[in-house]
Formats: structure tokens, C-alpha cells, sequence
């Protein structure tokens, strides 16, 4: 059979090899990325290359036959430059967001009842400071946080946390006396345990506290209360995080409103978006800060010798 337009397949082959390999490539980073902005990305890219797969088979058989099925190829290439321009726009947006200085430097609200403090860190520090609750169901959108943080300790129940991919420091609440086990009836020791742990990594940790249910067993709710808002204070100060998981229903209204008011329940999709992106731009406003002050000192030197 007599192909009608060789070089049209022969374009419509190559574009096929860079889009199977484009879809690939999408499809396995889709697969890896947790955080919302790089899947997003990631998604897009892989509809991109499968539509760009779609319109070359399209522009193959057209070649090859003289089919009239010349609008496939109109259609899916257009929804592949589209998307992958969409893309490209978002990215570019963040980039410019991050060179005019206007990337959030922090994650946070002004300051309103039952709300979390604000934060003013610097760009490096990209975790939430203070205290929040989570529910046990959103306990695995915390690994990419673990990721970025400086150090991550579990306070619980269970000798093998699997929230984050590892935790630097795993104190296991039990009466039994074992290797990094402590009393649930003495906080003091909780609480010491954790703050020399945040201040020998320098702030920038995240503590995720599980079972307070069981701390409660043994203490009054109110003293448990006193122990966690003394822990969120000096996140506050150090720029780490506590994420204490509960589950609802654990305790009687009352109870559930006050936790609350001290430790608001957080957005998780949102945090993470903020933070991959001031973990992907944050430090570029700084990395060009440094150069203009390094140049402002080389010339200076300069001036004075004239």
C-alpha cells in the first residue's frame, strides 16, 4: 500500500517516541510527588503527553491514508499545547512571585480567636508554627512536611509510627519500662523529652503527638491541656510544629471546644501547597539578596580607592 505522505509519518513517529517517553516520565514523577503543586504539575504534564500520543497516531493514519480524520490531530494537539501552557504559566507565576519577594514567607493568618499564631519566620522556615489537631485519616499528608523539617519526633502509642517516612525520635508512652518509653502520668518528662529534642535540632521540627486519649487516663484533662499549650508555645518560639491527632468523639464537647480553641484543626492541602512552594522559590529572594549586598561590598572598596 502506497503511503501518501511519508514524511508526515515520519513526523508523526518521532512525535509519538517523545510523547510515549514525555508520558512516561510525567506519569512515574505523578506517582512519587505528594505534595498538591507537583502532582498538579506532574498531572498536567501527562495529559499534555498522552493528548501529543493521541494526535500523532492521528497524524500517522492521516498520512498513511488520506483519512479525513485530519480533526484528531486538530483537536488533541491543541489540548496538548494548551495544558502543557497552563503549566508553563504556573510555574512561571511562582517564579516571578518568588523573585519580586512575594512568595509567602510564612504560613499563617492574622491572629483570631481559636486560630493559630502567626508566623514570622524567615524564608528557610517553611513549617506552621504552633499547635494544631489532625484527624487520624489526614495523618499521612504530614510525610512531605517530615521531609522538609529539620528533625521529627513521635510521641504515642505505637512503637512504629508511620506518619513520616522516619522519625529522628520515637518516645513511646507506656508504664512499662522499656528503652525510650515514659510514664503517661509524667508529663514533665513528656514535655522535657520533646523540648531538648526541638532545641537540639534548632527549631524547625515537627512533633506529632498521637493517643492523648491515653494521657488522659492518667491525668485530668486540664493538666494534659496545660502540657500541650506549653509544648505549642515553644514551637511557637522555635518555628516547629506539633500536630496532635484526634479522632472525633474522643471527648465529651466541652472538652473538644477547648482543645480546639488552643489547637485549631488545619488545613493540610493548603499548608503543603504553601510550603512546596517556599521549599521550591524561598530561596531565591535570599540567594539574591546576598548577591546585591556581596556587590554593594565589592564596590564600596572600589569607591574608596577612586
Amino acid at each position: 500500500m502506497e503511503v501518501h505522505n511519508p514524511w508526515g509519518v515520519i513526523a508523526g513517529v518521532v512525535v509519538l517516541v517523545v510523547a510515549l517517553f514525555s508520558a512516561y516520565m510525567s506519569y512515574t514523577y505523578y506517582r512519587k510527588f505528594d505534595t498538591p503543586l507537583s502532582k498538579r504539575l506532574a498531572k498536567m504534564a501527562l495529559i499534555s503527553s498522552v493528548s501529543a500520543i493521541i494526535g500523532a497516531l492521528g497524524a500517522m493514519i492521516v498520512s498513511y491514508t488520506e483519512t479525513g480524520m485530519w480533526w484528531i490531530m486538530a483537536v488533541f494537539f491543541t489540548v496538548s499545547y494548551l495544558t502543557i501552557t497552563v503549566a508553563v504559566s504556573i510555574y512561571l507565576r511562582l517564579f516571578y512571585r518568588s523573585i519580586s519577594g512575594t512568595v509567602p514567607d510564612a504560613i499563617h493568618e492574622d491572629a483570631k480567636p481559636g486560630e493559630a499564631a502567626p508566623y514570622e519566620a524567615g524564608l528557610e522556615e517553611v513549617l506552621p508554627r504552633g499547635g494544631f489537631t489532625v484527624q487520624p485519616q489526614d495523618a499521612p499528608k504530614l510525610k512531605p512536611l517530615c521531609r522538609l523539617a529539620k528533625g521529627a519526633i513521635y510521641v504515642g502509642r505505637n512503637r512504629k509510627p508511620q506518619m513520616c517516612p522516619r522519625f529522628d525520635k520515637v518516645i513511646w508512652i507506656s508504664r512499662i519500662k522499656a528503652p525510650n518509653s515514659v510514664d503517661p502520668s509524667k508529663l514533665h518528662v513528656l514535655q522535657e523529652s520533646v523540648i531538648r529534642f526541638v532545641s537540639e535540632r534548632g527549631g524547625g521540627v515537627i512533633v506529632i503527638l498521637e493517643g492523648i486519649e491515653h494521657l488522659v487516663i492518667y491525668n485530668d484533662f486540664r493538666s494534659v491541656i496545660k502540657f500541650l499549650t506549653s509544648l505549642k508555645d515553644y514551637m511557637i518560639l522555635t518555628g516547629s510544629s506539633l500536630f496532635v491527632m484526634v479522632e472525633e468523639g474522643t471527648f465529651e464537647s466541652t472538652e473538644t471546644s477547648i482543645l480546639r480553641r488552643e489547637f485549631p484543626p488545619i488545613d493540610l492541602d493548603e499548608v503543603l501547597s504553601k510550603t512546596e512552594e517556599i521549599a521550591l522559590f524561598g530561596a531565591l529572594p535570599r540567594n539574591i539578596a546576598e548577591n546585591e549586598k556581596t556587590a554593594d561590598g565589592d564596590s564600596e572598596p572600589s569607591r574608596a580607592s577612586q
